[in-house]
């Protein structure tokens, strides 16, 4: 592994972290992890709450004071898939996804346990 210098002077060996590309197999919007909304994920995109049958209905202020003060949650996935995840694999709300959604990366432990839930093989470096 290479060294990098800082501006002090010291040496240091870089974290190398595995890349992964991702193939689309939709694993990880299919029920096996839980996915959650959070307050700002609901103001960004509002058609989270009818996805959540328990909240359906329910008014972006109304939905984000309830997940505020009585501690509740938008559930997506928990168990059935994703109602936004399309037929092939896409998200049907990409651009205002949640962000458990924007943070999921490609081969990392979820990814790899949604996989193999699903009876998929590891993605692959």
């Amino acid at each position: 592994m290479s060294r990098v210098r800082t501006s002090g002077g010291s040496w240091y060996a870089p974290f190398h972290m595995e890349r992964y590309e991702c193939d689309q197999c939709g694993a990880c919007c299919k029920g096996t992890l839980i996915i959650e909304a959070d307050d700002l994920d609901v103001m960004r995109e509002p058609r989270l709450i009818e996805a959540d049958g328990h909240h359906r209905g329910k008014s972006v202020h109304q939905m984000v004071y309830e997940i505020q003060h009585d501690f509740k949650a938008v559930y997506l996935a928990c168990g059935t898939p994703c109602s936004f995840l399309k037929e092939d694999n896409g998200c049907s709300i990409y651009p205002t996804r949640p962000n458990c959604c924007v943070g999921m990366e490609a081969g990392d432990e979820q990814c790899q346990a949604a996989r193999g839930m699903e009876g998929l093989l590891p993605v692959a470096e």
